[in-house]
């Protein structure tokens, strides 16, 4: 439990141990910098709907005989986190006088202590204006810019700070200068002239599950809000996604036409792979200077129209569902200003000081313009959009609208229509900005990293590292979009099981005449439905708060009830890896001994509560096990030909020597048995039951239809 102790310097304490100390707050207005000065405290006890709680006012102003500057930080205490606000006033006497502001970026900064006996750490920070990726330096003052995210670990317990983007303001992160200041907490509105500061601007928690720690604290601090926005707990998978894609990018890249789509949808079709959504990428539309002329495609790539291009998929070539590319702006430099586009819909368009006319920043009326084309695309069989250049938001309008609210406004008008027309299936992508990801009320899927690069020879490494460690705090708000891969590659097996582990939508983007089906079974049923885990991939508790240089990198994900763990080599150099796998790499999982069967090396094993296993990765190599805890006699380790292949078990028990394994289908499917099995049936007939030099029996059941009842009779 966090105590607040301000008997000689003020610091959050948990038990003995000082967690955030210091306290210094500056403010940044647009005629300069001024520190400002601790003037008294008041205490108070309350209750909300988040529970009791006890609340520290730290009031702060400027030397000046008559302050200009006045802020008071609240510290308010509940029994498992501590939350922060602050409220900032710049008081004028003479309103007719030169006003005084707060500047846009850093307004206010508090200055906070290094926490004491750091261990270990992982920070998420915007490297770009699109994406996040990791830093793990236990040293604070290197922290970098725009941090979202700040987990550290102790000999006692792990803590998460996490910086708050409420309506107005936003909070970052940042490494300070000394160990009494090593920790910046700057609050930026990205617009001048604002005089007032009101914001939640982070929450800290403690306790042993860091997963659970990033859930709750975004669960937490969205309820404090009290938007719309939900987390991904409450959030509903879209179906379309359930299902396996293919995507035009790579394929094409701007050079996407009907000819090129339609020849790959043939081609797809007669290998027999059962792709059930086709996402026309960039290059469709019609553009003018980066700029939107039209709804419709392209004249001269898709001269028939949109249209035309959507029913061929769907009725020559059994694609379900068409979905499309736009960005948040219309097109990557907003909507043409001299295009009949811009004339009909005026009303709904916005023109920023520096000339570009995008969808109004308010989301009635933007929600006009989004309306009007999802309405259009509806109308020529799209069923969904992807939606880019998400972070340009605050590009546009930092001069026009404090960042919370322009971001609220886009992502609401555009929630609104895609809700209205596509049953909220929206893929968010180029938006792991602070503002995007709390800012948008219902839609669940959203890009987790950088592009997928097929053409670099080490790119897996970083899209790896990013999806690992960004799922981490991106995973409680969204599940991870991990991007579309290639299945004729360098690092295609890579690839396509850091698909399988990540808990989200599997496509590719393979050239005509590049698809290899065999990389995708795997990965899919015969209906096409995806192979999902239960939840948001995460790096393993032993590599949580470390760089995964020296040693494998090691996802988990849970699936039936069995542990799922994937392991990668992304450090520097050629030389291999060494690692271990356990139980103790789910949290969560079933307690006592568990089999653990090795995907690639095809073995099984059991493992007891506390022991390990040892593996060493090459280079370009990956490991995939699966821990299912023993539950008898029999205990199914599922379809081996398939990466997960606890999922396919839908039931399973032992009744007076008998054990009835549900599978949803046919496969390879696999068993250990303390005894050798007397006879097997399968859907009520004899079948042969082979046991394999893995240390385990399988059964063939891949020619049956349709969901499998299996039948393990031991004398």
């Amino acid at each position: 439990m966090f105590i607040y102790n301000d008997s000689s310097s003020p610091a959050i304490f948990d038990g003995e141990r000082a967690v955030l100390s210091g306290f210094n707050l500056t403010a940044a207005l647009d005629s300069g910098e001024k520190r400002l000065d601790f003037i008294s405290l008041e205490q108070r006890q309350d209750a909300d709907g988040l529970g009791d709680y006890r609340e520290y006012a730290r009031l702060y102003q400027d030397r000046a005989e008559q302050p200009e500057v006045v802020v008071k930080l609240k510290l308010r205490f509940y029994s498992r986190f501590v939350l922060a606000f602050v409220e900032g006033e710049i008081i004028s006497e003479n309103d007719f006088g030169n006003h005084r502001a707060f500047a846009p970026d850093n307004g206010i900064t508090l200055k906070l202590g290094k926490p004491e006996r750091i261990e270990g750490l992982l920070a998420n920070y915007q490297h770009k204006d699109w994406w996040t990726r990791p830093h793990f330096d236990t040293d604070l003052k290197t922290l970098p810019s725009r941090t979202l995210s700040l987990l550290w670990r102790t000999d006692a317990a792990y803590y998460h700070l996490l910086p708050v983007c409420g309506p107005q303001y936003r909070t970052d992160l940042e490494g300070g200068k000394s160990d009494e200041e090593a920790l910046s907490v700057r609050i930026s509105s990205h617009q001048g002239g604002l005089t007032r500061c009101d914001t939640l601007a982070f929450i800290i928690s403690s306790g042993d599950d860091p997963y659970e720690l990033a859930e709750n604290n975004t669960e937490t601090a969205l309820r404090q809000l009290g938007y719309p926005v939900l987390p991904r707990r409450r959030k509903a998978y879209p179906e379309t996604l359930d299902y396996l894609g293919w995507c035009s990018w790579d394929a094409f890249y701007h050079q996407v036409d009907e000819e090129g789509l339609l020849a790959k949808a043939s081609e797809l079709h007669q290998s027999g792979l059962p792709v059930k959504w086709v996402m026309i990428d960039d290059g469709w539309s019609e553009i003018v200077d980066r700029q939107l002329q039209a709804f419709d495609a392209d004249p001269v790539k898709f001269p028939q129209g949109l249209a035309n291009t959507v029913t061929a998929l769907k009725e020559r070539y059994g694609i379900n569902r068409v979905g499309v590319w736009h960005t948040i702006a219309g097109y990557w430099n907003g909507i043409h200003p001299e295009s009949k586009l811009a004339a009909e819909y005026a009303d709904y368009l916005f023109t920023t000081n520096r000339g570009n006319v995008i969808p109004y920043p308010d989301a009635a009326k933007g929600f006009g313009f989004w309306h009007a084309w999802h309405g259009y695309l509806k109308r020529q069989g799209v069923d969904f959009v992807k939606v880019d250049s998400q972070s340009a938001v605050n590009n546009f309008l930092r001069h026009h609208r404090p960042v919370g609210a322009s971001a609220a406004a886009a992502h609401t008008a555009l929630e609104a229509s895609v809700s209205l027309h596509f049953d909220n299936t929206i893929i968010n992508c180029m938006g792991m900005s602070s503002e995007n990801i709390w800012h948008r009320p219902v839609s669940a899927v959203s890009r987790n990293s950088d592009d997928f690069v097929p053409q670099e020879r080490n790119g897996f490494k970083e899209h790896a590292l990013q999806n690992a460690y960004n799922s981490y705090f991106h995973g409680p708000f969204y599940w991870g979009d991990w991007d579309m891969f290639w299945t004729k590659n360098h690092d295609d097996v890579q690839n396509a099981v850091l698909r399988a582990i990540s808990g989200g939508p599997v496509y590719f983007s393979d050239a005509l005449g590049k698809t290899d089906p065999a990389k995708l079974w795997p990965l899919i049923y015969k209906d096409g439905r995806v192979i999902r885990c239960d939840r948001t991939a995460n790096p393993t508790p032993d590599c949580l708060t470390a760089p995964p240089a020296a040693a494998p990198l090691k996802l988990w994900n849970t699936s039936a009830g069995a542990g799922i763990v994937a392991a990668f080599h992304i450090g520097e150099g050629t030389a291999a890896v060494k690692g271990t796998v356990s139980a103790a790499d789910v949290p969560g999982l079933a307690a006592g001994p568990a089999l653990l069967y090795d995907f690639f090396g095809r073995t099984v094993r059991t493992l007891q509560a506390e022991e390990k296993a040892e593996f060493e990765l090459q280079e370009e190599q990956c490991k995939l096990y699966v821990l299912i805890p023993v539950t008898g006699g029999v205990t199914p380790i599922g379809l081996t030909d398939k990466y997960i292949t606890s999922h396919a078990v839908r039931e399973h028990r032992t009744t007076d020597g008998t054990t009835v394994v549900k599978l949803i289908e046919g496969g390879a499917f696999a068993f250990v048995s303390e005894r050798k099995p007397s006879f097997v049936r399968v859907n009520g007939a004899l079948a042969l039951c082979e046991e394999k030099a893995g240390g385990f029996y399988e059964i063939d059941c891949g020619a049956i239809a349709g969901e499998i009842t299996i039948e393990i009779v031991q004398a």
